[in-house]
């Protein structure tokens, strides 16, 4: 009798291992679109994707004019508190290039609010885990756009930050400018 519940056991064991090791692994897409040419304030990401384009550039280059020939921007997270200084927040709100926030655990509001402190900003990752924050400003209207992009299962690992990434890129083209 004892060895049949061992068996049984064992089967239910095995069955599990089985079962979890069927578990798909998600098929992410990678971005097919256009050429890009993305500004980047800090160390540029590693991406699967050959036709994107990295520039790294300094808060000082961050001007109007500068940007202009760029897709998007993307500040990176030892940049974040700087970006959200007032002084860049007309810069985010008068620029036709989404901005992209990476691992910013704050709302996007920090960076376009120029009476709000970044350490006082509402922190977003208490309503789930978000590895990078988007902002495009209407210049026509106050209907600005935003995006929030998750790790899939919530885990960090290269193939999970390249899929944000590759999901970013799709966001650009689809808002670029002409």
């Amino acid at each position: 009798m004892k060895k049949s519940k061992e068996m049984k056991y064992f089967h239910f064991i095995l069955l599990v291992l089985t079962l979890s090791a069927c578990t798909p692994s998600p098929d992410f897409e990678m971005y097919e679109g256009k050429s890009l040419r993305i500004a980047v304030v800090g160390e540029p990401p590693e991406v699967k994707e050959e036709q994107v384009h990295f520039k790294e550039i300094s808060f000082d280059e961050m001007t109007s004019e500068e940007l202009k020939s760029y897709d998007a921007v993307f500040i990176m997270r030892e940049n974040l508190p700087q970006a959200a200084e007032s002084y860049y927040a007309d810069i985010y709100l008068n620029s036709p290039n989404p901005f992209f926030f990476i691992q910013s655990t704050k709302s996007y509001n920090s960076f376009i609010d120029k009476e709000q402190e970044y350490a006082d900003a509402l922190d977003i990752s208490q309503y789930g885990g978000y590895y990078a924050t988007g902002f495009l400003a209407s210049l026509k209207d106050e209907n600005h756009k935003f995006w929030r992009y998750g790790l899939y299962n919530d885990i960090e690992n290269n193939e999970n930050i390249k899929d944000v990434y590759s999901r970013i890129f799709n966001t650009i083209e689809q808002n670029s400018h002409p």
